[in-house]
């Protein structure tokens, strides 16, 4: 009897154990998401990209995929993400906006963050298919940081200040809390040709690079990795990463980090 009851014990550890292990190896992939190699999925209303989704080390769940849609047509109506915010970047066309019933128009490279219980959609209105980003996040534990600073807003590309550098230069987007982070930061950096933006480095944060235009390459844990424009790049916590421009004039690439609460 003792012998089957712990057998029995012995074989829940065991699978508790597997558990733990299969719920690890679903986090998200520190690697390079090729733009060019995305599936295509058509639906009525959209091409749609998936690109990764699952746990990080800093969010329960972590999506990004691209939608592409025709002039004058939206993926889906205006809608909210109760539990959920979200992260909107134009690749290209000219999209119109709505958060809370307020409409503005955006151009190719515009950012928009909604958060959670906001009301919010997209449509293209310009004259040739628009194409757009959505990262989607939703963080561990509490679902507020509690910040009474946090607000969904828009940014247009149009109207961000270009920092020069001798390297290249820098677009500052947004630096601000949101409903469920202590802080979001993300900017955009142009490389000239063969720099580099830093040497290899750590920090305990995740973060997600996307190259708008191109060819760079990234070092993940001591090993490189091409990206073409489009792509996108996800780094773990604490995996060691460095990026520099391996292609033919600039380059320039998104890179937002996040600090939870």
């Amino acid at each position: 009897m003792k012998s089957a009851k712990l057998l029995v014990l012995l074989s829940s550890f065991i699978f508790i154990a597997a558990l733990g292990v299969r719920a690890e190896d679903e986090r998200v992939e520190s690697k390079v998401y090729e733009w060019k190699d995305l599936e295509v999925e058509k639906s009525e209303t959209r091409e749609r990209r998936h690109i990764f989704k699952g746990p990080t080390h800093g969010f329960e769940y972590l999506q990004v995929h691209s939608s592409t849609v025709e002039p004058g047509m939206a993926a889906h109506g205006a809608h909210t993400h109760e539990d959920r915010e979200e992260l909107i970047i134009i690749k290209e066309g000219t999209m119109e906006h709505t958060i809370n019933g307020k409409s503005r128009i955006l151009s190719p490279g515009s950012v928009t963050l909604a958060l959670q219980g906001d009301s919010h959609g997209m449509r293209n209105v310009g004259d040739v298919q628009a194409t757009y980003y959505i990262i989607r996040w939703r963080t561990r534990g509490p679902r507020s940081s509690g910040n009474p600073d946090a607000k969904s807003f828009s940014v247009n590309w149009d109207d961000l200040e270009f920092k020069g550098s001798f390297k290249g230069g820098r677009r500052n987007l947004m630096r601000h809390p949101t409903g469920m982070l202590a802080e979001f930061e993300m900017h955009t950096t142009t490389l000239k040709e063969g720099m580099k933006s830093h040497d290899p480095h750590t920090h305990p944060e995740d973060e997600i690079i996307l190259v708008r235009y191109g060819e760079v390459e990234e070092m993940i844990d001591g090993k490189p990795h091409k990206a073409g424009p489009g792509s996108v790049i996800f780094l773990g916590s604490d995996v060691p990463h460095g990026i520099r421009n391996i292609g033919e004039g600039p380059c320039e690439y998104y890179a937002f980090k996040w600090f939870l609460p």
